[in-house]
């Protein structure tokens, strides 16, 4: 599941880069169908909103621990971890959760939350 982690961490690395580079690297990544589950947020359904709230934060010096990863099935895996960060100038922690399905070209996020720790 080695895979799925890296998603995560790339995930991370362009969402500490640029809005454009975090917009980029989720178009590929984000499924067509998908649930998003963000700290004080609503959850989101749709994809367009979904790439929206993803990359409309500036995410700075983000730190991931206690990365693990499981095959659920032979087309679906789940990643868990911590992050800290700071989120558009403000110190940022959460428990996240990230499930991938596999798709004829590759592993797609369809569910990703962050609860508050």
């Amino acid at each position: 599941m080695d895979v799925l982690t890296g998603l995560e961490q790339r995930a991370w690395h362009a969402l500490a880069d640029e809005p454009a580079a975090a917009r980029s690297y989720y178009e590929k990544v984000l499924d067509d169908r998908i649930v998003l589950l963000l700290i004080d947020q609503q959850p989101i359904q749709e994809r367009e909103t979904a790439l929206a709230a993803l990359c409309g934060a500036r995410w700075k010096a983000c730190s991931l621990g206690g990365l693990s990863a499981a095959r659920l099935s032979l087309f679906v895996g789940a990643v868990n971890y911590r992050v800290t960060a700071t989120k558009d100038g403000a110190p940022y922690s959460a428990r996240v959760s990230s499930v991938y399905v596999r798709r004829d070209d590759g592993w797609k996020l369809t569910f990703h939350q962050h609860v508050s720790w």
